[in-house]
């Protein structure tokens, strides 16, 4: 798994990385042999399933709980966190869906915005919470499925704290199972905020949208075939199995996007799809190469590469094919 961190990263930062990542996975999951230089202490406990930390210029730390929940920490020596802002009741917090994908503005302090990528508790076009982070038999989360969707959107800091309304840069990704949800957020070395998604498909069988349909899809064009949206072309493109490039302050895509200027706007976003589960990525911070670890079915993970994400190739790595 890709835990979004920095490649090449000053070798004190690695160690605190590590050391952080031993806290938030807890004891059990921290290696009981360490290699020499390394060793195993706790930065911050207590926390509720964290999914993302992020480093300010300022000596900031941002950490975002699953459930929506995004603490702000003064540095890493600093054990008592601030609420930044508390997005739970927006978001759906169930098996893989939750609040996943976390930024912070590169203009940081001056450019005081967080960015963030979660499974919005709703169907397309609704307001949260509907389900209330369950979902009840019939339908079932794994038989039918409880209809969500994804939310992008920037959050605006007054020191420590968020201050007036979460503004909504995409509201898509319609997804009729638990998992293949919402994924990561970086911003790339040219300005650009960067955000991959999984299919919304099962897990359990070959989905192709056989039940019951519930994200409209057209015909041949639902479950796991949402990866594959680009290649039927005629109808409007979901952003289900993509890796996306926006403008962070409109979330539309920016005028050198390779599709910006063809027929069908609503896939001007997309540099990339055919991704199962894309819900960990890294930008290379020396060459902007943008690595996805994407969660394989029964065979094999993958890790795949955009080598140049500003050039006009539009990558297909192939899911569900």
């Amino acid at each position: 798994m890709l835990l979004g961190n920095r490649i090449g990263t000053a070798p004190r930062f690695r160690a605190k990385a590590l050391a952080l990542l031993v806290s938030l996975l807890g004891p059990s999951s921290a290696a009981q042999d360490l290699p020499p230089g390394f060793q195993d202490s706790v930065v911050w406990g207590g926390l509720n399933n964290p999914t993302a930390v992020r480093f300010a210029p300022d000596g900031r730390v941002f950490v975002a709980e699953k459930r929506g929940v995004i603490y702000t920490y003064d540095n890493v020596d600093d054990p008592t966190p601030t609420v930044f802002a508390d997005l739970s009741e927006n978001v759906y917090n169930a098996w893989d869906r939750g609040l996943l994908g976390l930024a912070i503005s590169p203009g940081w302090p001056l450019d005081p915005y967080i960015y963030v990528f979660y499974t919005h508790d709703a169907p397309p076009g609704q307001t949260a919470p509907v389900w209330g982070d369950h979902c009840p038999f019939p339908p079932g989360f794994i038989h039918e499925g409880c209809i969500a969707s994804g939310r992008l959107s920037r959050l605006e800091a007054a020191g420590d704290v968020m201050t007036g309304n979460e503004a909504v840069l995409i509201a898509d990704w319609c997804q009729q199972y638990p998992s293949h949800s919402v994924g990561d957020l970086f911003f790339g070395l040219d300005g650009a905020l960067y955000a991959t998604s999984g299919d919304g498909a099962s897990f359990n069988f070959v989905d192709v949208g056989q039940v019951n349909n519930p994200c409209n899809d057209p015909p041949g064009e639902g479950g796991a075939l949402r990866s594959q949206d680009l290649e039927t072309p005629g109808d409007p493109v979901a952003l289900n199995g993509t890796l996306i490039r926006i403008d962070p302050v409109t979330g539309l895509a920016p005028p050198d996007n390779p599709l910006f200027f063809g027929a069908d706007e609503s896939d001007d976003r997309i540099i990339a799809y055919g991704l199962r589960n894309p819900f960990r990525f890294t930008v290379h911070p020396l060459t902007g190469e943008i690595w996805i670890g994407d969660v394989g079915w029964g065979r094999w993970e993958e890790i795949n590469r955009v080598v140049d994400p500003l050039d006009s190739v539009i990558e297909n790595f192939g899911w569900p094919c």
